[in-house]
């Protein structure tokens, strides 16, 4: 295993690798920096991008008995209405739907849960808006730990119902806002002496840059020109982005990607920002979104996205709520189905491709982070399509239907 340390992000103080907080004194994010990487190889008869990619794990290989099957998800070009929809003619959908529990943390989530067996800890614990908690009490369930989840009220009951059915003790706090209730969990379980995880840990975010060497797999070599994806905590993001990095120290790429962040135009702290002269992440006021898993009104953090989206030209973009209902009925049109927040992207290409940020011949990947069976808050609206009838239509109803 190679050596291995926290260092700050921005001006890239070095922690203890057993740090319990997620953030410097300064309020920076941390991540983990590996030793050695540009001796990292691939080890390409293995089966299981965390078997091809063990030599970029920041832990020591051989529990595999806490996997759910996490990753290796798919990678699929996208029909011709969303091409045109979207306004990009090599569009690439990366389905993070297809995780255990049905997204994008579950990579996160093994990789905490491996953090928590070599520190000794027998909790897991997370402060969430409903995909992260669910994942968090999946596995802690299959590894025989205890599970604490903190939600905010307005999480969909959907998404809490199977954190508590998985055995973890779930609770919903009352806050004036989803960043006041985590900078208090957070705070509060540090006194404690507890790990709390977020959406922006250093750990966390060793689980997603997997993703990032499955499209390096998948496009056999070559690297998208875009990668858009819905971003919150900012973890996703720098965890993706991460991986690029380490394959480009490790010699197998020769550029990296340019992110898109996409945001609810309700709530969007960390683009409003990056649009900004001055870059500052101001606290967004609390207003309702149908895209709630991405509701975090001040991130942590987020001052890095900001950094990066400067140093490495990334992008930024929101979607209206108008915007957001009618991409996710036409993700579902297009066979996916997805939670709300995942529907940003399309929008958010949609302006990127037509004022002439993103041409129109780049290859672009959107990454779809959670089923639409986590939040079904948007489909009343296809009971119209549902209708009742007796056996003597059947006949009447197939041949209409021709």
């Amino acid at each position: 295993m190679l050596g291995r340390r926290l260092i700050s992000t921005i001006s890239h103080q070095p922690y203890p690798f057993s740090r319990i907080e997620e953030y410097a004194e300064n309020g920076e994010a941390l991540e983990v920096q590996l030793d050695g990487l540009d001796r990292a190889r691939i080890d390409e008869v293995k089966t299981g991008v965390l078997n091809r990619f063990s030599a970029f794990i920041p832990f020591e290989k051989g529990k595999a008995s806490c996997s759910l099957g996490e990753g290796d998800t798919p990678l699929l070009e996208a029909d011709p209405s969303l091409k045109k929809d979207a306004g990009i003619e090599n569009l690439w959908i990366k389905d993070e739907t297809r995780n255990p529990t049905g997204s994008f943390k579950d990579r996160g989530s093994l990789l905490c849960l491996w953090m928590a067996e070599e520190m000794g800890e027998s909790v897991l614990a997370t402060v969430s808006t409903g995909n992260m908690g669910h994942s968090t009490a999946a596995y802690a369930a299959r590894s025989g730990k205890r599970a604490i989840v903190f939600v905010p009220e307005f999480a969909p009951m959907e998404k809490i119902m199977p954190m508590a059915f998985y055995g973890g003790r779930v609770y919903r706090v009352q806050a004036h806002s989803y960043a006041e209730m985590k900078d208090r969990a957070l705070k509060t379980a540090s006194q404690c002496g507890i790990r709390l995880v977020t959406g922006n840990g250093p750990i966390r975010c060793e689980g997603y840059k997997f993703l990032s060497f499955e499209l390096y797999e998948q496009f056999q070599g070559q690297i998208p020109d875009y990668i858009a994806l819905p971003v919150s905590a900012c973890g996703h993001v720098r965890g993706i982005f991460k991986g690029f990095r380490e394959l480009m120290e490790a010699g197998f790429i020769s550029r990296l990607p340019k992110m898109v962040v996409v945001q609810a135009a309700q709530n969007a702290p960390i683009v409003q920002a990056i649009q900004s002269e001055s870059g500052e992440i101001l606290p967004f006021p609390v207003r309702p979104t149908v895209a709630e898993a991405i509701t975090s009104t001040n991130p942590p953090g987020g001052s890095e996205i900001v950094e990066k989206t400067k140093t490495y030209h990334w992008l930024a973009e929101t979607a209206t709520e108008a915007e957001i209902i009618d991409a996710h009925r036409k993700l579902a049109r297009g066979g996916f189905f997805v939670e709300p927040s995942s529907a940003t992207v399309l929008p958010a290409l949609r302006k990127l491709s037509a004022n002439g940020q993103i041409p129109r011949d780049a290859r672009v990947v959107i990454v779809l982070t959670g089923s639409g069976m986590k939040d079904l808050s948007l489909l009343s609206q296809s009971a119209r399509d549902i209708h009742t009838i007796g056996l003597e239509e059947l006949e009447k109803v197939l041949t209409k239907n021709e």
